[in-house]
């Protein structure tokens, strides 16, 4: 991403060494920071492995890697069959390919999302037709869903937001199933939440996950695909036989990026170490979602899949998955109790779910949304602010979905996986 003709990551390093150079005497002796939204399953042993990948570049396209790290998290997650790819949103592009969607097939699609979820459907050719969200849990409202419905509409997206299991969840199914639709579930926040004994991506027909820096786990970057019938089993295969691997430049910046988010974001000393990693990697900084993304426009090489670096990565995060969702359930009865204390409503946890808790969502005022200082003040955390727009980040108007325009006005949403001295407070 250029800023005014300078890469934003040089910019990045220049800017760093000059604020540690004037700040150096605060940097020493100042407090701890506060918890950051990002990176947060990204510990040293994320470190060891990014630094003895960019020592050994030999065995970075190494498809039996890949496919160990696609077994292993079918096994976790209940799958028969898994794939990895670069991303979420290419895991999602190829559930598209899976349902044989294209040209003039509508799918209902929740009207408070990410922007890359939208943009996959477009990039097949497929219609969005947007839903209002319930404000339990953000998922889709069952109750707007029969308007939506024409002769065209295929198929129905299914989110989990924030790691807390869709309040309308067998709801949608049942509709999804009186109507012939086929149901795609988003668990980009969710890996790893459960109803009724299962994990959720495995009651649709496909569904796609997210190691995205800022969800459940880490591998910078990374999706999963995954379903439990055979023939779109066969059609993801192709789709991800078809992709190809990031080019090592994209994979040597991505690694670089595990020792960035490390020292910047989870580290003890990151108060003093921020700076310094900013000075050493910040020019190799990587944005999840490009300028093309956001302008809706397929970047190149949009159709890639994972290489054996981030794929030893995810394997080492499976290891740590179960531990680290308990202690973001542990924390959000924290925030339950805060919410008590200061007269906000709890997100809501259906009967029978077990939720993961990304992040722990509340609807408050909307200064509290729009000046999240308070955030750092008061609690020790990085506010967080998904969704500023109803296709976050972009903010484009969608007619008839009020419960998404409150969402993006007041949802303000907490870190899970917190440092004991927040936890203490």
């Amino acid at each position: 991403m250029k800023i005014a003709g300078r890469d934003i990551g040089v910019k990045r390093r220049i800017d760093a060494a000059r604020y540690l150079v004037r700040n150096a005497r605060a940097y020493l002796t100042g407090p701890p920071d506060v918890t950051f939204l990002v990176a947060q399953t990204l510990d040293r042993d994320a470190v060891s492995i990014a630094r003895k990948a960019l020592k050994d570049r030999s065995k970075w396209f190494d498809a039996g890697v890949v496919s160990d790290y696609a077994a292993e998290f079918a096994k976790w997650n209940g799958s028969r069959y898994a794939f990895a790819f670069m991303g979420g949103r290419v895991a999602l592009s190829a559930c598209i390919h899976a349902l044989d969607l294209k040209e003039g097939d509508e799918v209902i699609v929740p009207a408070y999302t990410c922007v890359v979820v939208p943009n996959a459907f477009r990039y097949a050719g497929v219609t969005v037709v947007y839903s209002d969200i319930e404000l339990d849990t953000y998922g889709l409202d069952v109750t707007q869903l029969e308007d939506k419905i024409t002769p065209r509409t295929r198929a129905i997206v299914l989110q989990h937001l924030y790691g807390i299991v869709c309040r309308d969840y067998e709801a949608i199914l049942d509709f999804a199933m009186r109507h012939g639709l086929k149901v795609i579930e988003d668990c980009a926040h969710s890996t790893g939440a459960e109803y009724k004994g299962m994990k959720v991506g495995n009651r649709g027909d496909v569904a796609f996950y997210s190691s995205n820096r800022a969800k459940v786990f880490s591998t910078v970057e990374g999706g999963i695909a995954v379903t439990s019938d055979e023939l779109l089993c066969d059609r993801l295969k192709a789709y991800y036989d078809k992709a190809s691997f990031p080019d090592g430049k994209l994979i040597d910046k991505l690694l670089h990026n595990v020792l960035l988010d490390f020292y910047s974001c989870r580290h003890p000393k990151r108060h003093i170490l921020r700076q310094w990693a900013y000075i050493m990697y910040g020019d190799k900084w990587h944005y999840s979602t490009s300028q093309d993304e956001l302008e809706g426009r397929m970047p190149v090489n949009y159709v890639a899949k994972m290489p054996a670096p981030l794929a030893s990565l995810g394997l080492d995060q499976l290891k740590k998955m179960d531990d680290y969702n308990e202690k973001r359930r542990h924390t959000a009865a924290r925030w339950d109790r805060w919410c008590e204390i200061h007269g906000y409503r709890r997100p809501v946890v259906i009967e029978d779910s077990t939720p993961v808790f990304l992040r722990y969502p509340v609807l408050a005022e909307q200064e509290k949304k729009s000046d999240g200082a308070w955030a750092a003040k008061e609690l020790g955390i990085e506010l967080g602010v998904w969704f500023t727009g109803k296709l976050h980040p972009v903010d484009v108007r969608i007619e008839g979905c009020p419960n998404a325009d409150k969402a993006v006005r007041g949802c303000i949403n907490f870190p899970t996986l917190m440092d004991e001295k927040c936890l203490g407070s």
